[in-house]
């Protein structure tokens, strides 16, 4: 009779606990999907620039998607400005900067370096120059244009190596000297530094294991540092609040109102691996691996309501707000183009 008791009551427990793992959606879907456009390799990473998607794909190469045709243009190999075909070997990030024509893809095969693109002539794209030094392994990337008047640098950037954080400027530094890169700014974390988020005064670092790192952006020192569930792979800030995918911990949101008292005011445990997340207006989106996609309303951010989950998405990489519409780089799927319906 005991042993039949002790069989019972595990049974419960295997049900219970699968309960707890499975959280199929059983509501109207939020996300609906608009378009799928298959792609050749691993989406790693993603950006937009008006109606056009760049989209690193690893050993696929890269692909930019025209939205409004839903047309791709696959690219395999680039010209050097010395006619050399240089091949895409590992494609893993990718930075678009329209205003000055010039697009940024980190190659990992070999020696790992930013290759700089010009963009001017889309169907013959050239490659001008390659950023070295400190781009081993790179985990995220952005780069933008500088526009300030008179000012000598054409643009900015930054990328995660390690535990640093390496900010540097592209411009003419002399007469009769040709333009380069320079690393002006590194900010090191005490643990890897998957993800960065710059504004005007602070560097934002998603410091895995260590959770959240907040540096004063022009003295370089840290001021700021939360512990956090998970291990943080990315941090977006929109108004007083930072956004961070936390690994096994799903979606973290700190208040960072206060610099150096961050403190967090909700999270959200996804299923999978939260990786990558966007903003925008009043909505969230996560992807989380295996988890596949969730969408929430982050109108009240210590109080975030979900909206949609999303699995038929296969293992979601990336995420990415566009013109009210919701890009999903997925693994097995390539580019999927959600509308959110209410």
């Amino acid at each position: 009779m005991l042993k039949k008791a002790v069989i019972s009551l595990s049974f419960v427990l295997v049900l219970f606990g699968c309960a707890q793992k499975s959280t199929e959606w059983n509501k109207d879907h939020v996300l609906q999907l608009a378009e799928s456009i298959p792609l050749t390799g691993n989406p790693m990473d993603l950006d937009t620039s008006g109606q056009n998607v760049y989209i690193a794909e690893d050993q696929g190469g890269l692909s930019i998607v025209n939205l409004s045709t839903h047309t791709r243009q696959w690219i395999t190999n680039f010209i050097s400005v010395t006619g050399d075909t240089i091949p895409l070997i590992k494609i893993r990030k990718v930075s678009v900067v329209p205003e000055i024509n010039r697009l940024f893809i980190n190659e990992t095969d070999g020696s790992d370096l930013i290759r700089i693109i010009n963009t001017t002539n889309p169907d013959s794209m050239r490659i001008l120059d390659n950023i070295t030094g400190a781009t081993q392994d790179i985990q995220d990337m952005k780069f933008q244009a500088i526009t300030d008047a008179g000012n000598q640098f054409i643009y900015e950037g930054f990328f995660c190596s390690g535990r640093d954080v390496s900010y540097g400027k592209y411009g003419v530094h002399a007469a009769g000297l040709p333009p380069y890169f320079s690393i002006t700014k590194t900010y090191t974390s005490p643990a890897s530094a998957n993800g960065a988020f710059f504004t005007n005064q602070y560097v934002y670092v998603a410091a895995e294991q260590r959770g959240l790192e907040i540096f004063n952006r022009s003295s370089g020192s840290r001021i700021g540092e939360l512990d956090l569930p998970g291990e943080a792979q990315k941090v977006k800030v929109v108004g007083n609040y930072a956004y961070l995918p936390c690994r096994q911990n799903g979606l973290q949101i700190v208040n960072v109102a206060e610099p150096s008292a961050p403190y967090k005011v909700s999270g959200y445990d996804t299923g999978g691996y939260a990786t990558n997340v966007d903003v925008w207006n009043n909505y969230a989106a996560v992807s989380s691996g295996g988890g596949g996609v969730y969408l929430f309303d982050v109108t009240n951010p210590a109080h975030p309501v979900l909206l949609d989950n999303i699995t038929d998405c296969g293992y979601a990489n990336n995420v990415r707000f566009l013109n009210g519409k919701l890009l999903v780089a997925a693994r097995d799927k390539g580019l999927l183009i959600y509308k959110l319906v209410f």
